[in-house]
């Protein structure tokens, strides 16, 4: 077997495995409640890819959902609490018409991008420590603020693979677990500065 066999071969797996990794995640987050557990399992997957060259999806997906499922769910609880306040307070601050809507607006908009930039990394954070759900939140926190080039880098990534889901949607099928695999990747460069 030659070098570009070997090489089409691991490409192909790695689609192969990523297509099934996307699939058992879009199945766990159906009921909906289960997306925060779902990604932590998927971002611990693709860390075990990353950093130990272990490619199963199956057997790890699952171990890894129900080893994290409690945490997850706590922290999906909180997250979705604070994302449906952020999301109300912009759509009723956006209809007043009053000039307090601008002083109001500025506080609200670098709560939101603090709340985005802790999202980027907390996904990392609670599959590669071992820590306490506080713990991981504020780790994320402190990580997006001290590491703000790379928190712009992770956010852009998303913004094109949400304009590449929107114009093609039969991408889905994939385009998640190509995501936590590039989040990883770069969320890894801070863990091993902090090593």
């Amino acid at each position: 077997m030659n070098i570009l066999d070997t090489r089409f071969y691991a490409v192909v797996d790695r689609l192969s495995n990523l297509f099934i990794l996307n699939i058992f995640w879009i199945l766990s987050c159906l009921p909906i409640v289960t997306i925060v557990p779902a990604t932590t399992a998927m971002f611990s997957v693709v860390r075990q890819w990353q950093l130990h060259q272990d490619t199963s999806v199956v057997r790890n997906y699952f171990l890894y959902f129900k080893e994290n499922f409690k945490q997850s769910f706590i922290i999906g609880i909180i997250w979705t609490v604070i994302s449906v306040l952020l999301y109300f307070n912009l759509f009723y601050l956006n209809q007043d018409q009053s000039g307090a809507k601008y002083i109001m607006l500025l506080p609200l908009i670098l709560v939101s991008l603090l709340f985005t930039g802790t999202t980027a990394y907390l996904f990392a954070v609670l599959s590669h420590y071992k820590v306490t759900w506080i713990h991981a939140i504020k780790s994320s926190f402190l990580m997006a603020i001290a590491n703000f080039p790379i928190t712009l880098a992770i956010l852009g990534v998303f913004a094109v693979l949400a304009a590449v889901l929107i114009y093609l949607p039969a991408f889905t099928l994939i385009l998640f677990s190509i995501g936590a695999y590039i989040n990883f990747s770069l969320c890894n460069r801070v863990f091993q500065k902090l090593a």
